[in-house]
């Protein structure tokens, strides 16, 4: 029943019934509000819909736009009037579609000129639409609608959206190291280290011995000394962090309030705290793909992370644990609503494998925190503890 009680059904039902006054009674004053509600009726339904007639939507940005969650994006809309009238209170919305969730921005431009574009209007409407969670976006749907001036009924446009993908980045949460960073041995680095090893620095030499490598003898040490002598040189070695990241699953995913959200907040802040001390990062997105090793990359990665069904996490570490060396050290960011039978099984495959390991739980905002949400991170910390890991955790920014 409610539905047929619309505000347009009762304004064209009351025109039909003081029509029907008017011309039985033939009073003036019946006349008079005849009139005048049907001029209202007349506003209400013509004038939304010549607002959208000869308005189009231009969006001038094109490729891919990357834009940090929480802050203004500019997607240059521009709305043009080619009418000879000017359009107000035009709602633009846009849909944009990632990982199977949907989100409806809605911006209003409050007059567009005729003939001409709406630059200032645009300028101002592109630097209100902000993006809470991260993702690949890809815009789905772009419609105009109006319901100027009464709002009895809204007419709506819907336009063909160009083909526009926008990188929502997480946002970094900022993060404090607790360990000291450890020095693992590398060919190719940049740091000495105190033992002996292979390199192109000169160490210390020493009499041979039954079993050296011919290759390490100095031959004009050795003339001068009249023995055999070994030419030891100083190793090199670099500082390496290993981040594995447990992606969140559905509801979780998209959810910008959500513990799993948090997590790859997390992991965005323990990656900018390695770049800060010039650590070589690798960035453990899946078991099945290579580790990333491009620090400046790493923020785009983490926006489009999503889970690889169950055992994924597991598989990361047991990967981690296989390109580990010693020296090295492993961050394994979970949410704080993990369960911890999965971060025992994920522990596992971290054992033994001669590196630091330290379990980063993140906490879901107050807002979608639930009662427990407290006491299960801090059993999970206590899971980890008791695996003999070093343990933090970070209450959302």
């Amino acid at each position: 029943m409610e539905r047929w009680l619309s505000r347009s059904r009762v304004l064209l039902a009351l025109c039909g019934v003081l029509l029907v006054a008017a011309l039985n009674r033939r009073d003036p004053m019946v006349y008079g509000m005849f009139l005048f509600l049907a001029v209202v009726t007349v506003l209400g339904f013509v004038v939304p819909w010549m607002s959208l007639r000869s308005t189009t939507v231009r969006l001038q940005a094109s490729g891919g736009i990357e834009v940090v969650e929480g802050t203004d994006c500019d997607l240059n809309i521009v709305v043009e009037r080619h009418a000879q009238w000017p359009a107000f209170l035009v709602d633009v919305e846009t849909e944009w579609e990632w990982a199977g969730q949907r989100i409806m921005l809605r911006q209003t431009l409050p007059i567009v000129r005729s003939r001409g574009r709406s630059s200032a209007s645009a300028a101002a409407l592109a630097g209100r639409v902000r993006f809470p969670c991260r993702g690949h976006y890809r815009l789905v749907g772009l419609r105009l609608s109006s319901g100027f001036p009464l709002g009895l009924v809204r007419a709506h446009q819907t336009v063909r959206p160009p083909d526009i993908a926008l990188h929502v980045l997480p946002r970094a949460q900022p993060v404090h190291w607790p360990l000291p960073w450890g020095v693992a041995p590398d060919p190719l680095g940049d740091l000495t280290l105190r033992q002996m090893g292979q390199s192109f620095e000169p160490g210390v030499l020493r009499s041979y011995q039954h079993g050296d490598s011919v290759g390490r003898v100095n031959w004009r040490a050795s003339a001068r000394a009249g023995e055999l002598v070994i030419q030891h040189f100083q190793q090199t070695g670099a500082i390496r962090l290993r981040v594995v990241v447990n992606a969140p699953t559905l509801p979780a995913l998209g959810q910008a309030d959500s513990a799993g959200e948090q997590a790859i907040r997390l992991a965005a802040g323990v990656c900018d705290a390695a770049m800060v001390h010039g650590v070589q990062l690798f960035l453990y997105q899946g078991p099945q793909e290579a580790p990333l090793q491009d620090a400046t990359l790493a923020r785009r990665a983490l926006a489009q992370t999503q889970s690889q069904g169950a055992g994924a996490l597991r598989n990361a570490c047991a990967r981690a644990a296989r390109d580990a060396v010693a020296g090295e050290q492993v961050a394994l960011v979970v949410p704080g609503d993990l369960a911890p039978e999965t971060l025992v099984t994920a522990l596992s495959e971290l054992k033994g494998v001669g590196c630091t390991v330290v379990v980063c739980i993140a906490l879901a905002r107050t807002a979608a925190r639930p009662k427990n949400a407290g006491a299960a991170a801090a059993h999970l910390r206590q899971v980890a503890a008791d695996a003999g890991f070093a343990t933090f955790m970070e209450m959302p920014a």
